[in-house]
């Protein structure tokens, strides 16, 4: 057994390698490359806003602050009303509201 069995593998894969190569080349060219700018367009297209579109969010998040803002405010004001009502009377305000 001699080196006779490789004379016809290598005439194969003289033809088969580029044959494969050709493929994957013409794959990746045709089959590939639309598909990856496809998924690019659609990845790029995702994080691109119009300026109106930009300003109507910004109007509507400096909205929505400003709400926020006033609800805390309300919010503060009836904490400090709820600590005064809990608060004890001092020694003068009772005397006064017991000799009333």
């Amino acid at each position: 057994m001699g080196l006779e069995f490789l004379v016809p593998v290598f005439g194969i894969l003289l033809f088969l390698v580029p044959i494969t190569g050709l493929t994957v080349v013409f794959t990746a060219k045709y089959a590939l490359k639309p598909l990856v700018e496809a998924l690019t367009q659609i990845r790029l297209g995702q994080g691109t806003m119009q300026p109106s579109e930009l300003e109507a969010r910004l109007r509507d998040v400096t909205e929505q602050v400003e709400v926020l803002s006033d609800e805390i405010r309300r919010l503060r004001d009836a904490q400090d009303f709820d600590r005064q009502l809990k608060a004890p009377a001092t020694s003068g305000e009772a005397k006064d509201l017991v000799g009333s």
